[in-house]
């Protein structure tokens, strides 16, 4: 299989387009979205967080390569880049087989000098190899550039068209990289085959993978652990929807006695918290123990 010329498009073009490129080659390039100024302040904020993480623990997560996630509760900057325009408008239109759509995941990847090359895979096989059909697309993630994207550095290597190919059938010949200077994106589907590149210069390549995924399954990253209820009621709610907080899919996702989680959250209505107080837990404690019991005494 011949690799095809790389789809590139500028900030302002059209959204078809971008959105024709995700579905038919599995991805798209879109330049200079970002200001520099955007992109160190992000740095800025997660360079503590970056420092404390370890390296991965096999050739699969990258032994040189460091994964910080929990974006959503460490930085106010990528809050904002979670639901920043370009990435609620293609997602929309590129998961409008599902009713809702939410974040599945936030990693800011680190590849360090010597980071090597990442076995060729597709990312919709997390959902337990279950296989979707071809024309049914479950994910859409947003590879953010916070350093220049170049081949030597290790630039994500994707499959052009490989949405109904195996990883099998394809090697490092079939791959181009996705160079990019910093402060654009490369958008891509769950279905193509790709691969993170082996850095071979004397400095870090950094990234940001924001991951979205239809509401009907399980997101990757636990959003409830990452900004549980004390932490999420500070947040916008538009940023609380995409994370999670909000009925998916007619009834999945409700809270309290099946009231729209963010009615809950706020205690708009009476509900049941989704905290108990103490209280509660006693009163439902003392429930669970005359059930008990009657049933001891109809046994007996």
């Amino acid at each position: 299989m011949k690799p095809q010329v790389t789809d590139r498009f500028d900030k302002d073009a059209d959204l078809a387009d971008v959105v024709h490129s995700v579905r038919e080659n599995g991805y798209a390039i879109v330049e200079n979205v970002l200001p520099h100024e955007t992109v160190d302040a992000l740095l800025g904020e997660m360079e503590s967080w970056i420092e404390a993480t370890p390296f991965g623990p096999d050739a699969f997560a990258g032994q040189r390569t460091k994964r910080t996630g929990s974006l959503v509760a460490r930085s106010a900057t990528g809050r904002e880049l979670i639901t920043h325009p370009l990435c609620m408008d293609v997602a929309r239109e590129l998961l409008k087989s599902s009713t809702e759509f939410q974040l599945s995941q936030t990693q800011l990847i680190s590849a360090y000098p010597g980071s090597v090359a990442q076995k060729m895979h597709k990312d919709e096989l997390i959902w337990d190899f279950f296989p979707f059909a071809a024309d049914h697309h479950v994910m859409c993630q947003f590879f953010w550039a916070l350093t220049d994207f170049t081949e030597e550095n290790g630039a994500t290597r994707m499959v052009p068209g490989s949405n109904a190919l195996s990883p099998d059938e394809v090697g490092h010949e079939d791959s181009v990289p996705a160079e990019m200077p910093k402060g654009s994106v490369l958008i891509f589907n769950g279905k193509v085959v790709h691969g993170g590149g082996h850095n071979r210069t004397d400095a870090v390549r950094q990234g940001l993978i924001l991951s979205y995924c239809s509401g009907w399954v399980r997101q990757e990253e636990n959003q409830y652990l990452v900004a549980p209820p004390e932490l999420a009621r500070t947040f916008p709610e538009d940023l609380l929807k995409v994370i999670g907080y909000q009925q998916g899919c007619f009834a999945m996702g409700y809270a309290g006695d099946i009231e729209e989680p963010m009615d809950v959250l706020f205690g708009r209505k009476a509900a049941t918290p989704i905290v108990p107080s103490e209280a509660t837990r006693n009163a439902a404690n003392a429930t669970a123990r005359e059930w008990s019991q009657d049933v001891v005494d109809r046994t007996v």
